[in-house]
């Protein structure tokens, strides 16, 4: 099956030349001329990259390139630049992953296309591979999680703060930091949101069994303790 890859490029010519090599090299390519028809084709497809033009009409500052960066779905982006090193600068500060000239030829194009794309899809194995803590067991790719081989229902959010935890087993986890990589949030809005999910994870992981995972570390924040050590 061809892989899809959206051009979101208003240049013709470009749109052109682009699509000729990356359909012989057996890609699937869509093309958007506005930042409109550019969202609309990526809420539809699953693409696995996207090559974005700095002058796309619609775009500014490089918006629909965050708005993939902070997207749930990690897609590659490419910026097809024309203004150099500051242009450059600013894309990549925007979440793109690579910046390319008009004058690029065929070779290093396709280069680093699929350089782009295994470091992406070794990104997503490394981040599917199953979590095993003690008897805590998680597996990323179906979001199941199990202790003593028992399964345990956890709702989404519940979910999102047990693998944060997980990936920091025995780190202290500040509720500033919980909160802006789990809730998103950029800084302490004074809710006890965090302090509230705890109990819930407690209730759900720990509880009625000897081992608890889940520790306040007084005064920092929270950890998920597998060790006695310290």
């Amino acid at each position: 099956m061809e892989e899809p890859v959206l051009l979101a490029i208003s240049e013709t010519v470009a749109v052109s030349r682009l699509r000729s090599i990356l359909e012989s090299s057996g890609y699937a390519v869509h093309s958007a001329d506005h930042l409109s028809q550019a969202i609309i084709l990526f809420q539809q497809v699953n693409f696995v990259m996207i090559i974005v033009d700095s002058n796309l009409s619609g775009m500014h500052d490089f918006d629909f390139v965050r708005r993939i960066h902070k997207s749930e779905h990690r897609i590659p982006v490419m910026v097809l630049g024309h203004d150099g090193s500051l242009e450059a600068a600013a894309a990549l500060e925007a979440g793109a992953n690579d910046y390319i000239s008009e004058q690029i030829d065929e070779r290093e194009l396709l280069a680093r296309v699929n350089n782009l794309l295994f470091l992406f899809n070794y990104g997503k194995e490394r981040k599917n591979q199953k979590i095993e803590l003690r008897d805590l067991r998680i597996e990323p790719l179906s979001r199941q999680v199990f202790r003593e081989d028992q399964p345990i229902e956890l709702t989404q959010r519940e979910y999102d703060l047990l693998l944060y935890l997980s990936k920091r087993a025995n780190q202290v986890c500040s509720r500033e930091e919980i909160l802006s990589h789990v809730w998103d949030y950029d800084f302490h809005t004074g809710t006890n949101v965090v302090d509230v999910y705890i109990l819930h994870l407690r209730e759900k992981v720990d509880k009625g069994r000897k081992w608890k995972m889940i520790r306040t570390v007084r005064g920092a924040g929270y950890m998920l303790k597998t060790a006695d050590s310290t």
